[in-house]
């Protein structure tokens, strides 16, 4: 089975006051702990979990003992707090691959996988699907009204409560949501 999920920013103080602190967590280190938890619930070591860029503050070394307790064989697309710790992560052989952007195929369905929300993404045009994190749970409705009727997907952890999910439970979170206002 295929997993995705974004924007863990372990250790990372700032964007858990500006991203999760009105939420269900007594602060960041009950945040981290529920993510691994609810991770570890869902993802087995067989299955391949997308991890879609932000790991953790951009020095945050215990964010590499972290990953290596979750389950799953991993997968990184680079986001913009990856940087400081991409040597790290390659030197720790935690990810089978590392990429900017991917390609996958989910039981038929090809997934380009991106960091950042793209207008026209790889295979758009042949029923491609798009799967990103970056703009976590923010109130954008041009971009809302844009991503509405297309099949691309916020796979932001404070979008898909703070667990991986699968494409399909993406499509189901998006429908579900459809009339929130953050980017699903």
């Amino acid at each position: 089975m295929k997993f995705y999920i974004a924007d863990l920013h372990f250790g990372d103080q700032r964007v858990y006051d500006k991203c999760w602190k009105y939420n269900i967590f007594n602060g960041l280190q009950d945040y981290e702990s529920r993510l691994v938890k609810n991770w570890n619930g869902v993802v087995s070591d067989e299955d391949d979990i997308y991890v879609l860029g932000d790991i953790a503050e951009d020095h945050y070394d215990s964010a590499i003992d972290i990953m290596q307790s979750l389950s799953g064989k991993k997968h990184l697309i680079v986001g913009n707090h990856d940087l400081q710790l991409l040597p790290k992560y390659r030197e720790s052989s935690l990810f089978q691959t590392i990429a900017d952007n991917m390609l996958i195929d989910d039981n038929g369905r090809v997934i380009h996988l991106s960091h950042y929300p793209i207008m026209d993404w790889m295979e758009y045009n042949r029923g491609g699907y798009l799967i990103y994190g970056h703009i976590h749970n923010k109130h954008l409705p041009q971009i809302k009204e844009y991503y509405k009727d297309k099949p691309a997907f916020n796979a932001g952890c404070d979008v898909t409560g703070y667990t991986p999910r699968t494409l399909d439970e993406l499509i189901a979170l998006k429908e579900k949501n459809k009339n929130e206002p953050f980017i699903n």
